[in-house]
């Protein structure tokens, strides 16, 4: 009798039924890995509030509040540890996100009243610049070929006059005495051209 009960054990497969917590804890799991419509319903249900936990609670203007609630979902999705409570989840985070706001805030200067009427300084140059870049171009198409590409490995490239005399198939020496004289050779170009437009 007992060997046909032992027989019967050892070709039947048994089932054991998951313990509460394995249950809890595989619900936990898939809380923590919603999809992405879910994650879109999330933001549906519990977006008006949490822009009023921002703009009411914390003062936190509208326009920044929504980028707030963007960076709240955006660590919603990254977290790595389970959530039991999403709904307080976010209210939390949204709660530490709004005071991590104003701390920030409080580290930089405001700007005066009258930003909108004042020009940049920068702005200033950008005519002065631009001039100067195609006065250089012009400066460029004057010289000699050998010599602009000389200018155009060494200056604007980088190349050392070792590499410069590799691409010429010449000496370290020669290089650098073409590099010099083209250079001489801008600057003349470049003064000239100046000196006309004056």
């Amino acid at each position: 009798m007992n060997q046909r009960k032992a027989a019967v054990l050892d070709h039947t497969t048994i089932e054991v039924p998951p313990s509460a917590a394995e249950e809890r804890k595989g619900a936990r799991v898939d809380e923590t890995r919603p999809g992405p419509e879910e994650v879109g319903e999330l933001y549906t249900n519990h977006r008006k509030l949490l822009l009023f936990i921002a703009c009411r609670k914390f003062r936190v203007p509208e326009s920044d509040a929504e980028g707030l609630i963007q960076e709240v979902f955006l660590s919603f999705l990254q977290v790595g540890t389970p959530i039991r409570d999403i709904r307080s989840w976010l209210v939390a985070a949204m709660c530490n996100a709004s005071r991590h706001y104003w701390r920030a805030q409080g580290r930089t200067e405001s700007l005066p009243d009258d930003i909108g009427e004042r020009s940049d300084p920068g702005s200033h140059t950008i005519a002065d610049t631009f001039a100067m870049k195609m006065t250089m171009w012009q400066t460029l198409q004057y010289l000699q070929p050998r010599c602009r590409e000389t200018i155009q490995l060494h200056y604007y490239e980088g190349r050392s006059a070792i590499e410069v005399a590799r691409e010429f198939r010449t000496t370290g020496r020669y290089a650098e005495k073409l590099i010099h004289n083209c250079l001489k050779r801008v600057r003349q170009i470049y003064f000239e051209l100046i000196a006309a437009k004056k």
